[in-house]
């Protein structure tokens, strides 16, 4: 006996992972949100709806800060403040608080 194919809504899981990855409870580990990142860009890949993210410090305050200062620079470490933020701001200077597209 054959199984039936199933289908979800792209744009629902997307939603829900988005949700997750601004989570900054104890249990929204790196690791976590990296596996999440990971499962939605092959899903988004594979059904042609990948249209990109961005961090959510650079979207709250990141950017604001970087203008306000008018930081322009090459070096890396310099820069992550202004994307990812400081250990000490709400999204722990995590990598993997983004929002898809």
């Amino acid at each position: 006996m054959s199984r039936k194919k199933k289908t979800f809504e792209v744009e629902k899981f997307k939603e829900y992972v988005n949700i997750q990855l601004a989570r900054t409870d104890e249990y929204a580990t790196e690791e976590f949100k990296s596996g999440l990142c990971v499962a939605l860009q092959e899903v988004l890949h594979r059904t042609g709806n990948y249209n990109g993210f961005n961090d959510l410090y650079w979207l709250e305050t990141g950017f604001n800060e970087w203008r306000t200062i008018g930081k322009e620079t090459e070096d890396w470490e310099e820069k992550k403040k202004y994307i990812y933020g400081s250990p000490c701001s709400k999204y722990r200077g995590s990598k993997y608080a983004r929002r898809y597209y």
